[in-house]
Protein backbone atom coordinates (compact mmCIF):
# COMPACT_ATOMS: atom_id res chain seq x y z
CA UNK A 1 0.00 0.00 0.00
CA UNK A 2 1.23 3.64 -0.79
CA UNK A 3 1.22 6.36 1.52
CA UNK A 4 -1.29 7.65 -0.44
CA UNK A 5 -3.77 5.01 -0.33
CA UNK A 6 -4.84 6.53 3.30
CA UNK A 7 -7.29 9.07 4.08
CA UNK A 8 -6.46 11.35 6.67
CA UNK A 9 -8.44 13.50 8.66
CA UNK A 10 -7.93 16.36 10.95
CA UNK A 11 -10.60 18.38 13.26
CA UNK A 12 -9.75 21.95 14.31
CA UNK A 13 -12.02 23.95 16.75
CA UNK A 14 -11.50 27.52 16.51
CA UNK A 15 -13.58 30.54 16.74
CA UNK A 16 -14.53 32.91 13.80
CA UNK A 17 -16.48 35.57 15.69
CA UNK A 18 -19.53 35.37 16.57
CA UNK A 19 -19.40 31.62 16.41
CA UNK A 20 -17.55 28.61 17.40
CA UNK A 21 -16.90 26.20 14.76
CA UNK A 22 -15.29 22.58 14.11
CA UNK A 23 -13.10 22.41 10.27
CA UNK A 24 -12.82 18.82 9.03
CA UNK A 25 -10.28 18.51 7.09
CA UNK A 26 -9.52 15.11 4.40
CA UNK A 27 -6.53 14.19 2.74
CA UNK A 28 -6.62 10.95 0.38
CA UNK A 29 -4.96 9.94 -2.52
CA UNK A 30 -3.31 13.27 -2.74
CA UNK A 31 -6.58 15.14 -2.64
CA UNK A 32 -7.96 17.41 -0.03
CA UNK A 33 -11.47 18.86 0.93
CA UNK A 34 -12.57 20.49 4.28
CA UNK A 35 -16.14 20.44 5.88
CA UNK A 36 -17.48 23.37 8.30
CA UNK A 37 -19.73 22.66 10.84
CA UNK A 38 -20.93 25.20 13.61
CA UNK A 39 -21.02 24.25 17.08
CA UNK A 40 -22.55 27.25 18.62
CA UNK A 41 -21.40 30.94 19.42
CA UNK A 42 -20.44 30.57 23.36
CA UNK A 43 -17.18 29.06 24.32
CA UNK A 44 -17.38 25.51 24.29
CA UNK A 45 -16.08 23.39 26.89
CA UNK A 46 -14.69 19.74 26.93
CA UNK A 47 -18.52 18.08 27.73
CA UNK A 48 -20.26 20.00 25.20
CA UNK A 49 -17.84 19.19 22.70
CA UNK A 50 -17.95 15.77 23.23
CA UNK A 51 -21.51 15.73 23.32
CA UNK A 52 -21.18 17.38 20.19
CA UNK A 53 -18.69 15.26 18.38
CA UNK A 54 -20.95 11.74 19.29
CA UNK A 55 -24.08 13.22 17.78
CA UNK A 56 -22.12 14.72 14.65
CA UNK A 57 -23.08 12.29 11.39
CA UNK A 58 -20.14 12.17 9.76
CA UNK A 59 -20.81 10.91 6.63
CA UNK A 60 -23.18 13.90 5.54
CA UNK A 61 -20.70 16.36 6.55
CA UNK A 62 -20.47 19.15 3.69
CA UNK A 63 -17.07 18.59 2.10
CA UNK A 64 -16.15 20.83 -0.31
CA UNK A 65 -14.91 19.67 -4.11
CA UNK A 66 -12.25 17.78 -4.12
CA UNK A 67 -8.66 19.76 -5.30
CA UNK A 68 -5.28 18.74 -5.38
CA UNK A 69 -3.34 18.44 -1.42
CA UNK A 70 -1.00 21.53 -1.31
CA UNK A 71 1.05 19.46 0.91
CA UNK A 72 1.97 17.26 -1.95
CA UNK A 73 3.14 19.77 -4.57
CA UNK A 74 7.00 20.71 -4.38
CA UNK A 75 8.42 22.75 -2.20
CA UNK A 76 8.77 26.49 -3.84
CA UNK A 77 10.95 29.59 -2.16
CA UNK A 78 10.30 31.45 0.59
CA UNK A 79 10.24 34.41 -1.22
CA UNK A 80 8.32 32.89 -4.00
CA UNK A 81 5.64 31.86 -1.08
CA UNK A 82 5.14 34.64 0.46
CA UNK A 83 4.53 36.99 -2.55
CA UNK A 84 1.97 34.62 -4.33
CA UNK A 85 0.36 34.33 -0.80
CA UNK A 86 0.43 38.21 -0.70
CA UNK A 87 -1.40 38.87 -4.21
CA UNK A 88 -3.92 35.59 -3.28
CA UNK A 89 -5.03 37.35 0.08
CA UNK A 90 -5.08 40.56 -1.57
CA UNK A 91 -8.32 39.34 -4.16
CA UNK A 92 -11.52 39.62 -3.13
CA UNK A 93 -11.79 35.99 -3.24
CA UNK A 94 -9.91 35.31 -0.55
CA UNK A 95 -10.19 38.67 1.94
CA UNK A 96 -10.29 37.35 5.68
CA UNK A 97 -9.30 33.43 4.96
CA UNK A 98 -6.00 32.66 5.96
CA UNK A 99 -5.73 28.95 5.77
CA UNK A 100 -6.23 26.66 3.04
CA UNK A 101 -9.66 25.46 4.65
CA UNK A 102 -11.04 29.09 5.13
CA UNK A 103 -9.82 29.31 0.84
CA UNK A 104 -11.91 26.67 -0.04
CA UNK A 105 -15.17 27.18 2.21
CA UNK A 106 -15.12 30.75 0.75
CA UNK A 107 -14.92 29.12 -2.84
CA UNK A 108 -17.48 26.82 -1.54
CA UNK A 109 -19.65 29.91 -0.44
CA UNK A 110 -19.18 31.71 -3.37
CA UNK A 111 -20.74 28.84 -5.76
CA UNK A 112 -23.72 28.76 -3.68
CA UNK A 113 -24.05 32.07 -3.59
CA UNK A 114 -24.12 32.54 -7.45
CA UNK A 115 -26.38 29.29 -7.73
CA UNK A 116 -28.63 30.65 -5.37
CA UNK A 117 -28.16 33.88 -7.25
CA UNK A 118 -29.14 32.08 -10.50
CA UNK A 119 -31.88 30.35 -9.38
CA UNK A 120 -33.45 33.60 -7.65
CA UNK A 121 -33.23 35.06 -11.02
CA UNK A 122 -34.83 32.29 -13.03
CA UNK A 123 -38.04 32.46 -10.25
CA UNK A 124 -38.50 36.35 -10.41
CA UNK A 125 -38.39 35.90 -14.22
CA UNK A 126 -40.77 32.84 -14.14
CA UNK A 127 -43.24 35.14 -12.07
CA UNK A 128 -43.04 38.07 -14.10
CA UNK A 129 -44.40 36.02 -17.28
CA UNK A 130 -47.08 34.59 -14.97
CA UNK A 131 -47.97 38.16 -13.53
CA UNK A 132 -47.91 39.27 -17.62
CA UNK A 133 -49.84 36.06 -19.08
CA UNK A 134 -52.72 36.69 -16.45
CA UNK A 135 -53.08 40.35 -17.59
CA UNK A 136 -52.90 39.66 -21.11
CA UNK A 137 -56.17 37.09 -20.30
CA UNK A 138 -57.40 39.40 -17.98
CA UNK A 139 -57.51 42.00 -20.50
CA UNK A 140 -58.80 39.55 -23.04
CA UNK A 141 -62.03 38.76 -20.94
CA UNK A 142 -62.26 42.04 -20.32
CA UNK A 143 -63.14 43.00 -24.33
CA UNK A 144 -64.90 39.86 -25.35
CA UNK A 145 -68.03 41.32 -24.97
CA UNK A 146 -71.21 40.52 -23.47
Amino acid sequence: MHESDFINHSVTVMFCPPFWIALFEMHYGGQYSVAKVIIGTSEPTGAKLKSFFERLDYSNLPYTKEIDDPANRCNVGYKKMQKKIKHETETDNYKNAFTKAQIELKKQYCELKANNKHEAKKRSENLLKRKIELRQIKHKEKHKGH
